[in-house]
């Protein structure tokens, strides 16, 4: 007998208008359903029910996991849609070495926060797929040369202003950085052939700055720069590759 091909589902993310919803523990979803219509009639065979297919749900997708009210465009953002009854684009992108996500336009459902006396605080939620949602199977070719050093403070180009470790490459999905201590937003060149990057959920034309400075957090702190590439043709065509730049400030 064949070994299973199954894999872990461990670091796969939600990715809700372009931004991750960050320490999730478990997504389930989409739950799709096609319904069945009954025309049973007298003249059906030996008496058995007869059914033809009719529409399809999308479904909804539910999520829980650590309540962070830091992050502002994850939690937060899901939180304020469910009020808001914003229409938003998501992902749930498997895990990098698989290759393959979810692609789908929902409406965020439910917020719910938990604050067990003998446990962490915690939230869940659910949102509803409006149309068709797709199963990518076809990785983004991703990064196609290094990051460019950063832009200090949206001023001149300083050339050393983000120290980017190790270079750039498709397929290294976490770098190291850091800057001076008293640099407060960086900029990125970034390079993806043939794909739109997406910098903090800013759609950036491809090898081109972002279009304002990266805000960094305070002296002694890290920031994460998350970047998303992939195909933006309607509906998209390949699975994202995710990347992130830990900024590190120092005191």
């Amino acid at each position: 007998m064949a070994a299973s091909a199954a894999v872990s589902a461990f670091s796969s993310i939600l990715i809700w208008n372009y931004r991750e919803v960050l320490e999730v523990l478990n997504i389930s979803g989409p739950s799709q359903s096609r319904d069945m219509l009954d025309i049973t009639n007298h003249d059906s065979d030996s008496g058995f029910r007869e059914f033809v297919p009719g529409v399809i749900a999308g479904g909804e997708v539910t999520l829980d996991g650590n309540l962070i009210v830091g992050d502002t465009a994850g939690q937060v953002a899901f939180h304020t849609d469910v009020q808001g009854g914003t229409k938003r684009n998501a992902f749930i992108v498997m895990p990098m070495a698989v290759g393959g996500s979810l692609f789908f336009a929902a409406y965020a459902k439910g917020f719910e926060a938990s604050f067990p006396y003998e446990d962490k605080i915690g939230v869940s939620g659910s949102l509803v797929i409006t149309g068709k949602p797709l199963l990518l199977t076809t990785q983004a070719t991703g990064l196609t040369t290094p990051f460019r050093s950063g832009i200090k403070d949206g001023g001149a180009d300083t050339g050393n202003a983000l120290t980017i470790i190790p270079a750039g490459a498709a397929t290294t999905y976490e770098y190291t950085c850091t800057v001076d201590a008293d640099t407060t937003g960086v900029k990125l060149t970034i390079t993806c052939a043939g794909q739109t990057p997406y910098i903090q959920g800013i759609a950036n034309t491809t090898g081109v700055q972002t279009t304002a400075a990266i805000a960094l957090g305070a002296a002694g702190t890290v920031t994460v720069i998350f970047i998303l590439c992939y195909t933006t043709a309607t509906p998209p065509g390949t699975s994202p590759r995710v990347y992130r730049l830990l900024v590190t400030r120092p005191a």
